[in-house]
């Protein structure tokens, strides 16, 4: 089967941390944003943080918005004073690459002068709450961004394009969200933090450190209970620990919150079909590939739990869309070649059994043995590739 990484797509106390009030409760983002960035540091690059430099880095940058901020009093003035002295004076950029710790741990993101849509979110709501200015974090799939809201108006701020403004409905069409669904409304400081350590917990799980990380998810789901992506991430690692009974219990749970979150549907058809309950495992992957058609993962999970359950023609219905979709992943090109073995359609198999082997697939020695019956010409250097 295949079993997909979740964007870890991208995540308690901290980690070997003393044991203080949960984030949030000690009276700002900032605070607690450095502290877990600090012993993030420890753990993930293995250098200390210096918690004092940083708040003296943050209190200049505070100072050199405040008088332009009381200039500006309203929110394009605000966005006004932010993005000047932010971006273009000091020099802060948005970061694209995905996965990097330093793109959102507070030390990282002053001492590089960079941030991707956490990061400097986090950025600016803590420069925000030391200015009492009306800032809040909004999140969608994935994502974060900043809205002004204040009595004269109510502005989103999208930090990946520069600080643009960007309505409800651009956000709404590009996540491919419904209306009633669980994003787009302005969180809490607490619900900010707890998007945070969503992304902190799949650092440390990237790491292999999922006990380390379910900490870090247990504070984040205390903080942000309706974050879909926090049980979800648990429910990653405690798969990956191989404890399925309770990552099924976090893929529900996810779901309850957003049913159109397709990976956790995926990945809870997987755990179904493997303790024998098929009928639920092809429900779930019927709707996953039905929310993401395009989607040859989605596509390849359903052709792997109809094949399981002896459904060979509708999992090799579900390979080929896959195929359709990405040609050259070796995953499904395997998946096909063993269902149309398994269906007895030797010379289809014989002939994508070739095109497996070309991207380094494996067969079995009796299964390569047969086909080569039905081959037009054996594989280059010998029977087994």
């Amino acid at each position: 089967m295949i079993l997909l990484s979740p964007g870890l797509p991208v995540h308690a106390s901290p980690p070997h941390a003393e044991k203080t009030s949960p984030p949030g409760r000690e009276g700002s983002i900032l605070h607690s944003w450095v502290r877990y960035s600090v012993q993030g540091n420890r753990d993930l690059f293995g250098f200390p943080g210096d918690a004092e430099r940083v708040k003296r880095e943050v209190s200049r940058l505070d100072d050199r918005l405040r008088p332009m901020v009381a200039a500006g009093k309203r929110g394009p003035g605000v966005l006004d004073a932010f993005r000047r002295i932010l971006f273009e004076e000091e020099g802060f950029s948005y970061d694209r690459v995905a996965g990097n710790p330093e793109n959102y741990l507070i030390e990282g993101v002053l001492d590089r002068k960079r941030g991707n849509c956490l990061g400097l979110t986090l950025l600016w709501l803590s420069l925000a709450e030391e200015l009492d200015l009306p800032l809040r974090g909004v999140y969608v799939p994935g994502h974060i961004f900043i809205r002004y809201v204040g009595d004269d108006a109510s502005l989103n701020f999208e930090l990946s394009d520069g600080g643009a403004p960007w309505e409800d409905a651009r956000y709404l069409k590009r996540f491919r969200l419904r209306t009633e669904g669980p994003y787009l409304r302005s969180l809490s400081p607490g619900e900010t933090l707890g998007v945070f350590l969503k992304s902190l917990g799949a650092a440390y799980a990237r790491k292999g450190r999922n006990e380390e990380a379910l900490a870090l998810y247990a504070d984040g789901e205390r903080l942000y209970p309706g974050l879909p992506d926090v049980p979800y991430n648990a429910g990653v690692s405690l798969q990956r620990m191989g404890r399925p009974n309770l990552a099924i219990v976090k893929y529900r749970r996810a779901l309850a919150l957003d049913p159109d979150m397709a990976l956790a549907r995926e990945n809870l058809g997987i755990l179904l079909a493997m303790q024998g309950y098929f009928a639920d495992a092809i429900s779930e992957g019927l709707r996953a590939v039905e929310l993401e058609p395009w989607s040859a993962a989605a596509h390849g999970n359903l052709a792997s739990t109809y094949c399981a359950c002896g459904k060979y023609d509708e999992g090799i219905r579900e390979y080929r869309k896959a195929a359709e979709i990405d040609p050259l992943s070796a995953p499904v090109r395997a998946g096909l070649t063993r269902a149309l073995f398994a269906a007895g359609a030797y010379p289809e198999a014989a002939r994508e059994c070739d095109l497996a082997s070309a991207l380094g697939c494996r067969f079995e020695p009796s299964m390569i043995e047969k086909l080569s019956r039905y081959r037009e010409t054996a594989y280059p250097g010998g029977a087994s590739p």
